[in-house]
């Protein structure tokens, strides 16, 4: 996609994308966190969103969810257990991809 990835120590958010194409992604984060930060992220430079507005970040969480989640594969979580938090768990992502997913057309 173009982007360069960027950890950073001391970064206050877990992400941040810069309209260059550079993305900072906070070091030290759980696997889970960091997958869906940095899909997010880049949702945000798919898009080319200059500002982190709200409807910016709930379109670039969309993006992430798709991104990382096939239908089958979030069909067979539900499954499993339908609490928003089982399926995060079991696909490997957090709330805020599955909160997306859910609230996607």
């Amino acid at each position: 996609m173009g982007a360069r990835i960027v950890w950073a120590r001391d970064l206050p958010e877990r992400g941040r994308c810069y309209p260059n194409g550079i993305i900072l992604i906070r070091h030290g984060m759980s696997e889970r966190r960091t997958l869906s930060t940095l899909a997010h992220e880049l949702g945000h430079h798919y898009y080319g969103d200059p500002h982190c507005t709200p409807p910016a970040n709930r379109r670039a969480w969309r993006w992430a969810a798709h991104f990382l989640i096939q239908s089958h594969e979030y069909a067979e979580a539900e499954i499993m257990d339908p609490s928003p938090g089982a399926i995060a768990q079991h696909l490997g992502v957090t709330l805020d991809v599955i909160h997306a997913l859910q609230e996607s057309p």
